[in-house]
């Protein structure tokens, strides 16, 4: 039994963090739900970028030519994305099935000058969910102030998030409510437990950016803020506002976004961080390896919860009430990516 099947067995999900056309046309993305448990992919602009570059597309691009159809490359790029997660969604949809909409879920980022406005994410957001027209799609939502009104909206019209860049337990209660206020308004048409959100905490950002504030520490400031996070998780999930809502309500599932952080300081979380409930979101280099992984983490051998943060170790709530903001850094190389993989997909579309 390798990694990610004992992951699977132990209750906790994993997603992969950039599939294309090719996993699906390989047979790979097939392979890992089946034999391995894989509940959900992402599409990121890189790896379409790299994809596009390559040959994996250049039948879709073949057929437009021989439509007649001259697509700007917006359009061109809408079409793809939208083809990708159909085929996604559909392989996962059994997932979706089983787990009662716990899993099985195929996601997206928005293109990013969609986000600069609440109005504008919200339209934009509606015309994929249409456009794609699965119930397992999921759309990442970056959860700073501006856009948090979208969550609880999209929440409303039964469209799943993934609320992104969530840095400490305030911004995690943040989107709470916003989850709350959304289902709420659904409470009249009985249909709480059809939509689903969750949580993405950047596990490398957060080291990168705390850890020197606390270089004393013997304990890494992402373990630290996961097992704040997780408290709130279970604490939220027991209050008496969630309670009373309808039987089926999904909660809000925290999600481990190991993909900008090294395979050695991912292994070193899969020791605390294995708890039934929780999602880890690997790229497929990490993904590949942990296939081939027979030695497993001290954390199966042992207890199965996330370990306590010791008692002398400096707490990170202090610091992280006042909030790192990386929504500016991580808005600005989506921009970057998003406008690259658009001359991409010009630059295919002209040969």
């Amino acid at each position: 039994m390798n990694l990610l099947q004992l992951l699977r067995q132990d209750g906790q999900s994993v997603w992969l963090n950039g599939f294309e056309r090719g996993w699906i046309s390989r047979g790979e993305l097939q392979r890992y739900i089946e034999e391995d448990g894989l509940t959900g992919v992402r599409s990121n602009f890189e790896s379409l970028k790299l994809a596009i570059q390559g040959q994996e597309y250049d039948c879709d691009f073949t057929a437009l030519a021989q439509q007649g159809m001259s697509r700007a490359a917006r359009s061109n790029y809408d079409y793809l994305i939208v083809r990708d997660l159909q085929l996604a969604a559909d392989l996962l949809k059994q997932v979706h099935s089983q787990t009662q909409g716990r899993g099985g879920y195929v996601q997206m980022d928005l293109p990013p000058d969609a986000l600069l406005q609440p109005e504008t994410a919200i339209a934009a957001a509606q015309k994929i969910w249409r456009s794609v027209g699965w119930s397992n799609l999921l759309l990442r939502i970056p959860a700073t102030q501006i856009m948090l009104p979208v969550i609880e909206q999209l929440i409303s019209d039964r469209i799943n998030v993934n609320a992104t860049l969530v840095s400490s337990p305030i911004v995690y209660e943040q989107i709470f409510a916003r989850y709350l206020k959304g289902l709420e308004r659904l409470i009249q048409r009985g249909a709480v437990g059809e939509v689903a959100c969750f949580a993405s905490v950047p596990m490398g950002h957060l080291d990168t950016a705390i850890n020197p504030l606390i270089a004393h520490s013997k304990t890494s400031c992402g373990v630290m803020q996961a097992n704040l996070l997780y408290e709130h998780y279970h604490k939220l999930g027991q209050s008496a506002r969630w309670r009373s809502l309808p039987k089926g309500a999904k909660p809000l599932r925290l999600v481990w976004d190991y993909t900008e952080i090294s395979p050695a300081s991912a292994w070193h979380y899969l020791q605390t961080l294995v708890v039934p409930g929780t999602v880890i979101m690997l790229s497929s280099s990490m993904l590949e390896m942990y296939r081939e992984v027979s030695l497993l983490p001290t954390s199966f051998t042992g207890n199965k919860r996330a370990k306590q943060i010791p008692a002398n170790e400096p707490q990170t709530k202090i610091s992280l009430d006042e909030q790192v903001d990386f929504a500016n850094e991580d808005i600005a190389r989506s921009f970057k990516d998003f406008h690259q993989l658009l001359d991409a997909i010009e630059h295919k579309r002209k040969r």
